[in-house]
């Protein structure tokens, strides 16, 4: 369709050019006015602006671009895209550890969104066992996460996970807020 379009353009932007070709032969050029060459200028930004439309996008290379991609990808409910994205970010050889458990988190989260607990419980394993010996802030979202396990039928690891995150007060007292978590965990 796009081609299409812009085949007409070009089309008319050459008519306009013959036209006012034309009408400097026949007439002064004193006598134009704006008019003549406000057609041309508007055809010829129309059919740039539509070939950028068309320019390939760029490579994604770092960890950033894929990050973006992914998030963007699942703001227009494109969350297939958005897990291909970040699969794709995850070869990365250039990755370290915090890039690549935020992209396999980013993974679990779709799935979870999705309502598939199995798979995104696999993810934030991943996620989790990179990132043991790392300092991350405390995020309310872990009690969805912790109770994402449960749904999965992984009782016994969400009791662990949880043990985990406990263990992290010793640098952000926020990790306290899953005390409760655990306490419903154990009964």
């Amino acid at each position: 369709m796009r081609k299409f379009i812009l085949y007409i353009l070009f089309f008319l932007l050459i008519f306009d050019i013959f036209h006012l070709i034309y009408r400097i032969k026949q007439y002064n050029l004193a006598n134009l006015d704006y008019g003549d060459f406000l057609s041309i200028i508007t055809l010829l930004i129309a059919i740039l602006f539509i070939i950028q439309l068309n320019r390939p996008k760029k490579k994604l290379t770092k960890f950033k671009h894929f990050h973006s991609e992914a998030f963007n990808a699942e703001e227009r409910k494109e969350y297939e895209k958005a897990l291909q994205i970040r699969e794709e970010g995850l070869r990365l050889t250039t990755l370290n550890n915090l890039q690549r458990a935020e992209l396999y988190f980013g993974n679990g989260g779709t799935y979870l969104y999705l309502n598939d607990y199995e798979k995104a419980t696999y993810y934030f394993d991943k996620s989790f066992e990179l990132t043991k010996e790392e300092k991350f802030p405390y995020d309310d979202q872990y009690v969805t996460i912790i109770e994402s396990y449960v749904k999965a039928n992984r009782k016994n690891d969400a009791i662990h996970l949880v043990e985990d995150l406990l263990k992290r007060q010793s640098y952000n007292k926020k990790f306290k807020k899953l005390e409760p978590v655990r306490d419903r965990l154990l009964m």
